[in-house]
């Protein structure tokens, strides 16, 4: 087995010089456009290293938010980070399939343009409209490689001390429950024919992985309807949990480096209590999660007034419509908020009382 480059979830180095940072009118700074801190948890981490020893496909599950979508780009930087030694490198090897409700598996492989075919048909433009490929660009005059057909054919072409390219297939339950089915022959086999297509012998196109080189496939799915079985039994499986209090004020110091820190673990602190109402009340159908935190964080940080002791007021919930994606929540906040209020209501209404009370 030839030597494998592991995913070890540490590249993504959230240091940023202070030319790069934009700056709020607060004078916060934050982050650039890019690639952000990606912080995985230690079985995250596993299975994707898992996945890499098997050759099999990763399949991720969690709740909405929680950076499924996010994982196969952090794993593509970091291995080609350290092979190549550039932050870009890995644009070249990394690919995306954002699978939609009316998506076909075929769009993933290939691509024919029959349109333009009958248009040069017409016009005479083509006396011999095949349907080729050139090999080194994934493309044709009607034929074009969809992103599972780019990454098969790119790694007849790599060398072979890099690792293989790394395909994310994003949101797979969107689309038929056909869908997944369609593919199993070619994430086996990991090759696949274009029967409209001519090799210039007579003979269909073949697109073919380097066996050495399959590439590293991670799918996502919302579990918006179940998988069937003879896919799943293909899938490495990872569900990605909430991440713990520690974890989380990481994620949020990892892209804010600069914010208050007593202010991220106050907003970190009272987030956990949120979730928490949420996850008890019936009328919530969908809980926040970690987009959702990274969002009001950058809000709240925005708007910053410490108090006098340093502090920031984040006891009640202020700016709600950047964590409350419904009308149910956000009436779990104002019921939160109304009790905090209340609270300090008694608290100042016992306070003169307690002052006259014999010492």
């Amino acid at each position: 087995m030839a030597e494998i480059s592991f995913y070890e979830g540490t590249a993504l180095d959230p240091f940023h010089s202070d030319e790069e940072k934009s700056v709020f009118p607060n004078g916060l700074k934050l982050m650039p456009p890019g690639i952000d801190p990606y912080i995985p948890g230690d079985d995250l981490v596993k299975a994707v290293q898992m996945a890499q020893i098997l050759n099999r496909p990763l399949l991720l599950q969690g709740e909405p938010g929680c950076g499924k979508t996010r994982v196969a780009e952090a794993v593509a930087y970091e291995l080609f980070k350290k092979a190549m030694g550039s932050d870009e490198a890995y644009k070249n090897y990394y690919f995306e399939w954002h699978v939609k409700s009316g998506s076909k598996a075929q769009e993933g492989l290939y691509v024919i343009n029959h349109l333009k075919r009958l248009h040069d048909v017409n016009l005479r433009i083509s006396e011999s409209p095949d349907v080729r490929l050139d090999p080194k660009t994934g493309k044709g005059r009607y034929l074009e490689l969809g992103p599972l057909g780019r990454a098969f054919n790119l790694t007849n072409k790599m060398k072979a001390a890099l690792p293989p390219p790394i395909l994310l297939i994003d949101e797979i339950d969107k689309a038929d429950i056909d869908f997944p089915n369609d593919l199993l022959l070619e994430l086996d086999r990991m090759e696949f024919e274009i029967p409209e297509s001519n090799d210039g012998e007579g003979n269909p196109i073949k697109i073919k992985a380097n066996k050495d080189k399959r590439p590293l496939i991670i799918i996502t799915s919302n579990e918006e309807k179940p998988l069937p079985g003879a896919f799943l039994r293909r899938c490495l499986y990872h569900y990605i949990k909430y991440p713990d209090k520690d974890t989380m004020e990481s994620i949020v110091k990892a892209k804010f480096p600069d914010f208050d820190s007593v202010m991220v673990a106050d907003a970190v602190r009272l987030f956990g209590t949120l979730r928490d109402r949420i996850e008890n009340a019936a009328t919530a159908s969908k809980n926040i999660s970690t987009s959702e935190l990274l969002d009001w964080v950058k809000i709240i940080a925005y708007y910053h007034q410490p108090s006098g002791n340093g502090k920031t007021e984040t006891e009640k919930v202020d700016y709600t419509q950047a964590i409350g994606k419904d009308w149910e929540t956000l009436q779990i906040f104002e019921k939160f908020n109304k009790e905090i209020d209340d609270a300090r209501t008694k608290q100042l209404a016992a306070e003169p009382v307690a002052a006259l009370q014999p010492v």
